[in-house]
């Protein structure tokens, strides 16, 4: 299974009441609308010369709604699953006392291991959330696809450095299909689940030593860019 369309059978007003109802609390949320398919004015540069200018939406790829929910549905079950069999595998001792987060002192070490189980259960409740929204619509969820994370989920120091990778493409999958939802009802649940992954991202790249926003404006991307970093993981 890949991050394949799946189509509805009938999309009605009731299913959206019933959206609203069972994921308003869940996800929590601001209308934020069609924020990032504002059109580029123009090509702007700051001092530095990095790119200052909003990016465009990338090329529609989506059939509907459904489409787009299986596909963000898709990505948090490989986040979940990553996070669940790392830190099965990798324990605290191992990042913390002896391993790449040694050298932070506190309070890094005496919460960073306890941030990522965080980032794990928000991943699994992505997920869990994304299959009633589906359901909801009359809908099917796709099956969850077998993965295969190799060493990352073994080695502390290329366990943090894929986990930043997932987050950023993460951020940059829902930047990029967002602009697709037809039904506005379904954008700011989506919206409140993208701005989580950049928390998630920012706070890896600090873990990683990385700048933890590293552009003024973050690029959407494609589904097959998506495809490409996912595809490596799914084995079916």
């Amino acid at each position: 299974m890949t991050l394949d369309d799946t189509t509805p059978d009938s999309d009605t007003d009731n299913s959206r009441r019933r959206f609203l109802a069972g994921t308003a609390g869940a996800l929590g949320g601001v209308a934020l609308g069609g924020a990032f398919a504002t059109p580029v004015l123009g090509q702007e540069t700051d001092d530095d010369g990095e790119d200052d200018t909003p990016p465009e939406a990338p090329d529609n790829d989506f059939e509907d709604d459904v489409a787009i929910l299986n596909y963000a549905l898709t990505f948090e079950y490989l986040e979940a699953s990553f996070y669940d069999e790392a830190l099965d595998n990798i324990s605290e001792d191992d990042l913390v006392e002896d391993g790449p987060l040694a050298e932070f002192g506190e309070p890094v070490t005496d919460s960073a291991y306890g941030y990522l189980e965080t980032i794990r259960d928000h991943e699994q409740t992505h997920a869990e959330t994304l299959v009633s929204v589906i359901e909801s619509l009359d809908g099917d969820p796709i099956d969850e696809p077998e993965f295969d994370f190799g060493s990352a989920v073994e080695e502390p120091e290329e366990f943090i450095a894929t986990a930043v990778e997932l987050e950023d493409t993460g951020v940059g999958a829902y930047a990029g299909a967002a602009p697709f939802i037809e039904d506005d009802s379904l954008v700011p649940p989506a919206l409140s689940i993208h701005s989580v992954e950049a928390r998630h991202a920012s706070f890896l790249r600090v873990l990683d030593q990385q700048i933890p926003f590293p552009e003024t404006f973050d690029d959407p991307l494609s589904r097959d860019e998506v495809l490409d970093a996912a595809s490596p993981f799914i084995v079916e």
